[in-house]
C-alpha cells in the first residue's frame, strides 16, 4: 500500500444503560450522571472530527431502540449527521441490540452510513482521491440472535490492501489465524481487550462509558493509525466522562479520626493532580469530567470500631466531599467503609470469657460452613415457619427419592400445605439461608445454582466475620451488660447500630440482678 489513514474504532455504545451502583449523590451531580451515557458517544464523534479521521467502523451493540425509544435512535442520527457534514464515512457491523432486523423500518441513515448485512459478509474499499487504499469487511447478528456467519472470495488483488474485518461477538478460536485480515475490530463486550498484537491486531473496543466500580479504568474508543508501510498502531480515547475507583487505606489502631482523615486527602489529591496531568498530556479539558471513589480502610481495633460504629466515618466522607468535589476535575468519595478483618486477635479466642467463648464458636462455625447454624430459638415466629417448611420440603423430597410412590406422606403434606399457603417477608429466607445450606464444589463448568450457593457461603462468611466484629466492640472492654452500658445513662449516649443491641442487655441485667440501668 503507498497511502496512509486514519480511523476510530467504537463499540458498545448501549445508549439504554444508566449509570448503576450508586445509592445517593448531590444534585449537583445529577445531570453528569444522567448524561453520561449521551455524553461519551458525543466526545466520540468530537474525537472523529478533531483527529480528522479517514472513517469510522462501529462493531455494535449501540442502541436498543426497544429500550431507548425514539431519543435513541434521534441521537445516533444527530451524531451520524456531524460526520456527515465532513464526508466522513461509518461503517456499522451490528450486534444483537441494533440488528438491523430490530430497527424501525422507518429509520432512515445518513448517506455517509453504511450498515453490513445479515447472513453474508460484505466486502467494501475505502476510497481517498479516486483510489481505493483499505479493504473493510463486515457482518451482522441478525432478528433472535442469528449469529453473523458466511464467507466472502475477495477481489482480485485485495491481498494489496489493509483489510479490516469489523465482528460484534466472541470470535472463533481459529479465525486470528486467518493473515487475510490486518485489524479485527471487535464489539459485544463492554470492557476494552487487546486479544492480539500479532501477526493482526484484534481489539475489542469496548464500552464508551464507564457505568460502576465493576468497570475502573479508561473506557472510550480506539483510533488506529496506519502508515504507508502498513504497520498500525492503536491508541485509546477516552470518552467516559465517568471514572470509578476503589482506594485502599490503613487505619492503625493508635490513629486519630484526623489523621485517617489526612491519609484520605492526600491520596484524593495525588489522583486530581494525575487526572489533570493525562488531560493535560492528551489535549483534553477535565471540565465535566468525574471521578468516583471507593475506599476500603484495613482499619484495626479502636479505629476499626471508631469507623463501623462511631461517627467517624460520617464526618471523614463530609469533609473529603466537602474539599474535593468542587474541583476540576470533581472528585465525589462514594464509600467510606472500614474492611472487616477476617480474624480477630488470637489472644482473643484464647479467652476463657464470655467473648472468647463467642469468638471460638463463630471460628467453629466458618470453618465448618455446611454446620447448622441453630438460631431458630431466637428467631421471630415467621422465620421458625419458614425454617419448619424448608426442613419439611427437604425430608419430602428425600423420602420420595427413597421410597418412590409408596411414601407414606399423607402427615408431611398436609403440614407442608399449611405452611406454604402463608406469606412471609421477602428478608425471611435471605436470613434462613445464611444459617443453613450445603456449601457447593465448584468447578470450571459450574452451574447457576452453584454459583448461586457459592453466592450464599460468601454471604454467610460475610455475616460471620460482622457478628465477630460486632462482638469485639460490645465485650472487649468486659463481659457483662454492666461493663458494655458502664457511662451510657440512655441508648441515646451509644451509636445507633448499637442502641436495639443495649436495649436487649438492658433487660438481660434488668431479669439478672432485679433491676435495670439508666431508663
Amino acid at each position: 500500500m503507498s497511502q496512509g489513514f486514519r480511523f476510530i474504532h467504537a463499540s458498545d455504545f448501549r445508549l439504554e444503560l444508566p449509570v448503576d451502583g450508586l445509592l445517593e449523590l448531590p444534585d449537583r451531580f445529577g445531570d453528569v450522571i444522567l448524561d453520561a451515557p449521551r455524553r461519551a458517544v458525543e466526545r466520540l464523534f468530537d474525537a472523529a472530527l478533531k483527529e480528522k479521521v479517514d472513517f469510522v467502523v462501529l462493531s455494535g451493540d449501540l442502541v436498543s431502540p426497544r429500550d431507548t425509544g425514539a431519543w435513541g435512535l434521534v441521537f445516533l442520527l444527530e451524531q451520524f449527521a456531524r460526520l456527515e457534514a465532513e464526508r466522513i464515512p461509518i461503517f456499522w457491523a451490528a450486534g444483537k441490540s441494533d440488528s438491523p432486523d430490530v430497527m424501525p423500518a422507518a429509520f432512515r441513515y445518513p448517506s455517509n452510513v453504511h450498515v453490513f448485512p445479515v447472513g453474508s459478509i460484505e466486502e467494501i474499499f475505502f476510497n481517498r482521491d479516486g483510489a481505493s487504499i483499505a479493504r473493510i469487511l463486515g457482518t451482522s447478528w441478525g432478528k433472535a440472535g442469528v449469529a453473523p456467519r458466511g464467507s466472502i472470495d475477495p477481489a482480485e488483488g485485495a491481498d494489496s490492501y489493509y483489510t479490516i474485518m469489523a465482528y460484534n461477538g466472541r470470535l472463533p478460536a481459529d479465525a486470528l489465524k486467518n493473515d487475510s485480515v490486518n485489524y479485527w475490530a471487535l464489539g459485544g463486550t463492554r470492557v476494552r481487550e487487546v486479544v492480539s498484537r500479532t501477526p493482526c491486531l484484534a481489539i475489542y473496543a469496548g464500552s464508551t462509558l464507564a457505568r460502576n466500580f465493576s468497570e475502573p479504568g479508561d473506557f472510550g474508543a480506539t483510533l488506529v493509525e496506519v502508515g504507508e508501510s502498513g504497520r498500525a498502531t492503536a491508541t485509546l480515547l477516552r470518552t467516559s466522562p465517568l471514572r470509578w475507583s476503589t482506594e485502599t487505606l490503613v487505619a492503625r489502631e493508635d490513629e486519630t479520626e484526623e489523621e485517617t482523615l489526612e491519609d484520605a486527602r492526600a491520596k484524593l489529591t495525588a489522583i486530581q493532580e494525575k487526572e489533570r496531568e493525562e488531560a493535560a498530556f492528551a489535549g483534553r479539558s477535565c471540565d465535566g469530567d468525574l471521578r468516583l471513589v471507593s475506599y476500603q480502610v484495613d482499619a484495626e481495633g479502636a479505629a476499626l470500631s471508631a469507623l463501623r460504629y462511631g461517627a467517624a466515618t460520617q464526618t471523614i466522607m463530609r469533609d473529603l466531599r466537602s474539599d474535593f468535589s468542587k474541583n476540576i476535575p470533581a472528585l465525589y468519595v462514594v464509600d467510606f467503609e472500614p474492611v472487616l478483618p477476617e480474624k480477630m486477635p488470637e489472644e482473643l479466642y484464647e479467652r476463657q470469657t464470655i467473648l472468647g467463648d463467642y469468638l471460638r464458636m463463630i471460628r467453629y462455625y466458618w470453618e465448618n460452613p455446611g454446620e447448622e447454624i441453630d438460631l431458630e430459638t431466637f428467631m421471630p415466629e415467621p422465620m421458625r415457619e419458614w425454617a419448619t417448611r424448608e426442613r419439611l420440603k427437604r425430608e419430602v423430597a428425600t423420602r420420595r427419592a427413597a421410597e418412590g410412590e409408596s411414601a407414606d406422606l399423607a402427615d408431611l403434606t398436609t403440614r407442608l400445605a399449611a405452611l406454604e399457603s402463608k406469606t412471609y417477608p421477602v428478608d425471611v429466607s435471605v436470613l434462613y439461608e445464611l444459617t443453613t445450606f450445603t456449601p457447593p464444589t465448584l468447578g470450571a463448568d459450574a452451574s447457576e445454582d452453584e454459583l448461586a450457593r457459592a453466592a450464599k457461603l460468601n454471604q454467610r462468611r460475610f455475616a460471620l466475620l460482622e457478628a465477630a466484629a460486632l462482638g469485639v466492640d460490645l465485650l472487649a472492654e468486659g463481659d457483662s451488660p454492666a461493663a458494655l452500658l458502664a457511662g451510657n445513662g440512655s441508648s441515646k449516649g451509644l451509636t445507633k447500630k448499637n442502641r436495639f443491641v443495649a436495649t436487649e442487655l438492658r433487660n438481660l441485667q434488668k431479669n439478672l440482678d432485679g433491676k435495670e440501668i439508666g431508663s
